[in-house]
């Protein structure tokens, strides 16, 4: 039987210091109508030890989709995507990496339509994915 995806709120990026330096020093690759920022940071404190390999936030800007209700589907569209593909992200990224290393995301909503589907979200996150995973080689 296959584990259940599940998004837990330990898993969310909520400290404004890990924010920060993932907009100040992370990479970006984009994938309409997604640009997801992502870094790769040691975990070297012995209290992170049990921190989840993979942790995102969610960012639909109010300059793009104007409407707080469209602003939240957008958002929970984007969590279920990413929750339906964390697990094939967090195995491509142990793959590529050692121990101790933690995958910091930033999706971010870019187009002005509020009509997002679920399906263009799940594409677009797993292209961007195929592409980060890619550039983790270098």
């Amino acid at each position: 039987m296959r584990a259940r995806a599940t998004l837990k709120k330990r898993e969310i990026l909520r400290l404004k210091k890990d924010i920060d330096a993932l907009f100040g020093e992370g990479k970006s690759v984009k994938a309409l109508p997604l640009k997801v920022l992502y870094q790769v940071v040691p975990l070297d404190e012995p209290s992170k030890t049990n921190a989840p390999a993979v942790m995102a936030m969610f960012v639909v800007s109010k300059r793009s989709v104007k409407k707080a209700a469209h602003r939240n589907r957008v958002k929970r569209l984007m969590r279920e995507a990413y929750r339906l593909l964390k697990s094939e992200i967090a195995e491509a990224f142990a793959q590529k990496q050692t121990l101790n290393r933690q995958l910091r995301l930033a999706l971010l909503y870019q187009s002005s339509s509020k009509d997002a589907s679920l399906d263009e979200l799940k594409s677009a996150l797993s292209e961007a994915t195929r592409k980060i995973i890619e550039r983790l080689e270098l």
